[in-house]
């Protein structure tokens, strides 16, 4: 409840409701993206996982507050709802602004005492030190316009309407605004989780080469696990990510209490994994 007394309606939308989980996930969607980006994922995990997508305000039922200042509210307020929900093992699961987000609210709630996250999964954004790019929230509407699509991100129904990118890009330059705002700030403290890092093998943004750095700010870095596609390669690869986070988180959770997981090799029918 706000200082107002306004109750703010929860950022966590329950994609599959299981009593009495063994696991529960939460899912942070990309820059400009809604929890639909996670639509049917809920259902592909294991039976006894409970699955939430995280909601950024100024889209869904959120659509009535104003996009999230900075980096430190948004945590906040996603912390907050995420909070009584730590109850049993817990990993988080972010791709492009949604794995800055997931590294901070991890990172939050373990150093405020809170709760351990069993796990992390960054999929899509690039480690501190990659090259940057740029300021794209200051780009012309045309020129961002243009930058969205070229990453295949947006319905093309979205970037051929003029009035419907007029409503969407609000949305995206606030976001976009966050997270270079969070990166300019310099790299961000080490991760106390267990990581896995996901990308796309021929994603201009957050490819094998952007991302790798990750490893030197998680102590417990399980590995680098690459995928065909592009800066969207989750939406073709369904089905091969929810395989590969059930793998990692079980992999993260046989091993809460030892030394550092080395990484491994796996085999070739599985998506690669690199150090």
């Amino acid at each position: 409840m706000s200082a107002q007394g306004t109750t703010h309606a929860s950022p966590l939308v329950r994609t599959r409701r299981v009593e009495s989980p063994e696991f529960r996930l939460f899912l942070l969607h990309h820059a400009g993206g809604a929890h639909t980006a996670f639509r049917g994922w809920g259902r592909r995990f294991p039976g006894r996982w409970d699955v939430c997508a995280v909601e950024a305000p100024g889209r869904g039922r959120l659509l009535h507050e104003p996009f999230a200042a900075g980096m430190a509210p948004l945590v906040d307020r996603v912390a907050e709802a995420v909070g009584p929900l730590t109850d049993v093992p817990f990993g988080v699961f972010g791709h492009s602004m949604g794995a800055a987000v997931g590294y901070e609210l991890v990172r939050v709630l373990a150093e405020a005492g809170t709760a351990r996250a069993a796990w992390l999964g960054m999929s899509g954004y690039p480690a501190p030190g990659a090259a940057p790019d740029g300021d794209p929230h200051l780009l012309p509407s045309a020129e961002l316009r243009a930058r969205v699509g070229a990453l295949s991100g947006m319905p093309d129904q979205v970037l051929a309407d003029d009035a419907l990118w007029a409503l969407f890009e609000p949305r995206m330059r606030a976001d976009l605004a966050l997270v270079r705002a969070w990166r300019a700030a310099g790299p961000p403290a080490r991760q106390p989780a267990p990581v896995t890092v996901f990308a796309g093998e021929s994603d201009p943004v957050a490819g094998p080469g952007q991302v790798r750095g990750w490893a030197e700010l998680a102590p417990r870095f399980q590995g680098l696990r690459c995928f065909p596609g592009s800066h969207f390669y989750l939406n073709a690869a369904r089905d091969a990510v929810v395989g590969a986070i059930t793998e990692e988180v079980a992999l993260a959770t046989a091993a809460l209490d030892t030394e550092p997981v080395p990484a491994r090799a796996l085999s070739p029918t599985t998506p690669r994994t690199f150090r």
